[in-house]
């Protein structure tokens, strides 16, 4: 056993305790530890891993995937804090393309065709906000922007541009939004469907939510081929420790009582602008870089 882990012995979208383990390894095991080696660019240490498992479990009740031993508070705070270069991090959104930031243009604009109120009206919240980027353009449009954010260096950052950053999930049940923005986070968090009913908690009647992800579909059957190595997907390991699909994530919003809403990010684009889709070349994750999947982009209305 080692102790910079924790187990999540049931499903974190339906909670059941029925399993079916699809793999089983060491993270030290080469087929693992390689990948990570080489990702975190030498931070991670063998020892530091030996003993626990890259285990993904398949719930066979509601179908969604997630990774069971995963990173104690502790580590995970110093993975996202010192293993992922904060200098790399920061760096990769600080001299993005203009595509990235187009992107963001396009997203934050069509959170106007939501509402009928003018952008000051209307009350944003980045969850997991990361350097503050998108909190920024959000604000150039004119909305109210709160980040939601625990990385302290992220903090320090995103407070020194004039984000007013929510550091805590008790002063964030104190707030009440119009829109809340979830980017590469839901499959990041230890304990998704508890987060997603207190961000809905948080939504004013008739409030969106967007959430965005990575695609885990056929993932199931690629963990089962033979030679199978990790790699950078929605069950990257240690990060992307929830695997989601269309359906798990629109079971896991109908849990928490969202309902989805037929704006989505595949309509969006003929809807409102041809530049609302991500750019499956363009990683707006917090990590180092790489080339991401193409990602779920889906909204919920409360």
């Amino acid at each position: 056993m080692n102790d910079h882990f924790r187990y999540r012995p049931h499903c974190p979208l339906c909670r059941s305790n029925r399993k079916n383990v699809l793999i089983s390894r060491d993270f030290s095991d080469p087929s693992v530890f390689t990948f990570i080696d080489q990702y975190y660019e030498g931070r991670i240490g063998r020892d530091i891993l030996a003993g626990a498992e890259f285990e993904v479990i398949a719930c066979p009740d509601c179908g969604f995937l997630w990774q069971s031993h995963i990173l104690n508070d502790e580590m995970m705070l110093k993975l996202y804090e010192e293993w992922i270069s904060p200098e790399q991090s920061l760096a990769k959104k600080a001299k993005a393309p203009v595509s990235l930031y187009s992107r963001y243009a396009d997203q934050i604009r069509n959170i106007g065709f939501f509402f009928s109120g003018g952008p000051h009206e209307i009350q944003v919240l980045d969850f997991g906000m990361g350097w503050g980027i998108w909190c920024l353009m959000a604000k150039a449009f004119g909305y109210k922007v709160y980040g939601f954010e625990i990385s302290k260096d992220r903090v320090v950052y995103a407070r020194s541009n004039t984000i007013e950053v929510i550091d805590s999930m008790k002063a964030l049940r104190e707030r009440r939004f119009d829109f809340i923005n979830a980017d590469q986070v839901f499959e990041h968090l230890p304990n998704p469907r508890d987060t997603l009913e207190e961000l809905t908690h948080t939504l004013k009647p008739e409030g969106i939510l967007r959430i965005a992800v990575p695609n885990g579909e056929g993932l199931d059957q690629e963990l089962k081929m033979p030679g199978w190595k990790a790699s950078k997907n929605a069950l990257h390991p240690l990060e992307h420790i929830n695997c989601f699909t269309v359906g798990t994530l629109k079971a896991l919003a109908h849990s928490a009582g969202l309902n989805f809403s037929d704006i989505s990010a595949a309509s969006l684009p003929q809807k409102f602008s041809s530049g609302a889709l991500r750019d499956p070349g363009v990683d707006l994750t917090s990590s180092v870089d790489h080339k991401a999947s193409p990602a779920l982009d889906l909204y919920f209305r409360k």
